[in-house]
């Protein structure tokens, strides 16, 4: 895994695991999954037993960033790290396809993430499930990201397997 992937899902996980990013990732990896469009899927259990889920992908087209989606129980979070410029302000998090919305989160700025928060939980994995494999532009903070989502529909079977082996 290169070092970018790897920071991408710690930062995720982090996000995930803490309500700020002052206490350093401390997890291990049970098990991953692969694709061979780009995603890897992690199952991590933290010091205090805790297990979570996350799938993530690098883009490099244009804008380099790091997109992660992490989940822990019913908490659904999205994390996008941005490879040279780390977020300053949230806000909404707007994405679409052919320049038509498909999806509306609402954003922190967390460390070197934009982070949707917790009670966008369920509004977070709606838009999660709804995603297809083609790109698309994520609008945030004044700035414009384009990811190629191939390999979205593994991601997620991946996402469900991790879940399952979490809850076990």
């Amino acid at each position: 895994m290169s070092i970018w992937r790897a920071g991408l899902l710690t930062a995720a996980l982090i996000s995930a695991s803490s309500p700020n990013f002052a206490h350093a990732d401390t997890s291990r990896v049970v098990k991953s999954w692969r694709t061979e469009k780009g995603w890897l899927t992690e199952l991590r259990q933290h010091e205090n037993g805790a297990r979570v889920c996350a799938t993530g992908k690098a883009f490099k087209d244009g804008h380099p960033f790091g997109l992660s989606i992490v989940k822990s129980g019913n908490v659904t979070l999205i994390t996008l790290v941005d490879e040279g410029q780390p977020p300053v302000n949230g806000g909404k998090m707007v994405w679409s396809t052919d320049g038509q919305s498909v999806g509306t989160l609402a954003v922190t700025a967390q460390g070197p993430a934009f982070a949707s928060t917790e009670p966008e939980s369920s509004k977070t994995w709606d838009l999660i499930r709804s995603l297809q494999p083609e790109i698309l532009s994520i609008d945030v903070d004044g700035r414009k990201y384009l990811a190629n989502l191939a390999g979205i529909e593994l991601a997620r079977e991946q996402l469900g397997n991790c879940e399952r082996e979490a809850a076990s």
